[in-house]
């Protein structure tokens, strides 16, 4: 065996699936191993001397300088995560280990690709709080909109409102078609009531064939009855699955805030209370809540 050095660093850098980077006082390059061409799409031949907070994601650069700043001053940087830009234009999600070396100058980091877990983690808390089979909101998610838009009526003296919709004879369908066609006629109804509603306002499926919509921030008592018309009109129409034409239509009862109550359960039972009383009066119809006095 010869003597003398086997093998440069470099070459053991290279053979990492995470990046080493190499980044001076300034802020520019000055070493990248093989694996940043992997993770971010650049060759190293064409980051180096550039500087680089340039290919930070834009939302993420000014918390990036930040921690950069506590590096300098010798504090290290065992896990840190932020956005870059690839150069084909897509997103990475960087989880960081680094630090700065008062010998030699510079800070090393490296950096390990977790895109994939993000977006994991993403499917996994949209899940939670979605239904699963019409992706609407599910009831955590509805109580936590209607809780913070209370809050937000309450700041500002705004009115809002909830409607309660339940479909009428949806039972005799799903159970005279069967549980597939029932599905999608519940799919198909959840894109109804979202095309009646502002990008603002929440639709949400409240279980079985009950949904709710949030109204947030009204001008006038009035407005929640329009908009219950229209969805009624809508729900009220054919739906073709299958070949086979399905007639259904909608109790909904209204609730207002602050007129009937400040809290959200007490929100989500009048709307409850008016759409049982618009069904026993036959369905198809809305019904704005009252006290059982009145």
């Amino acid at each position: 065996m010869k003597s003398g050095k086997l093998f440069d660093l470099a070459d053991v850098l290279d053979l990492m699936l995470d990046a080493v980077c190499v980044v001076d006082r300034d802020g520019r390059f000055l070493f990248v191993s093989a694996a940043f061409e992997q993770i971010f799409g650049y060759k190293p031949s064409e980051v180096l001397g550039k500087p680089m907070i340039d290919l930070v994601y834009p939302e993420d650069r000014e918390r990036t300088l930040s921690k950069v700043d506590t590096l300098l001053a010798g504090e290290p940087s065992p896990h840190f995560e932020n956005r870059w830009v690839r150069k084909d234009g897509r997103v990475v999600h960087v989880l960081w280990t680094a630090q700065w070396s008062e010998k030699h100058q510079a800070r090393i980091a490296v950096a390990h690709d977790i895109t994939e877990r993000k977006k994991m983690e993403g499917r996994l808390q949209h899940l939670a709080v979605h239904d699963q089979l019409t992706n609407l909101p599910n009831r955590v998610l509805l109580q936590d909109r209607i809780a913070t838009a209370l809050a937000s009526a309450r700041r500002d003296s705004n009115q809002l409102a909830l409607l309660f919709i339940d479909l009428d004879g949806f039972k005799h369908v799903n159970d005279s078609c069967g549980h597939s066609v029932g599905d999608r006629l519940l799919q198909e109804v959840a894109r109804r009531l979202e095309r009646c509603v502002r990008e603002s306002d929440t639709v949400g499926r409240w279980g079985g064939d009950e949904f709710l919509v949030l109204l947030s921030s009204i001008s006038a008592v009035s407005d929640a009855e329009r908009v219950a018309e229209n969805i009624r009109l809508s729900l009220a129409r054919p739906y073709n699955l299958n070949g086979e034409l399905l007639n259904l239509a909608p109790s909904i009862g209204i609730a207002h805030y602050p007129e009937h109550g400040g809290g959200e359960q007490t929100l989500i039972q009048c709307a409850d209370h008016a759409m049982y009383k618009a069904k026993k009066a036959g369905g198809n119809r809305f019904l704005v809540y009252t006290s059982p006095a009145e």
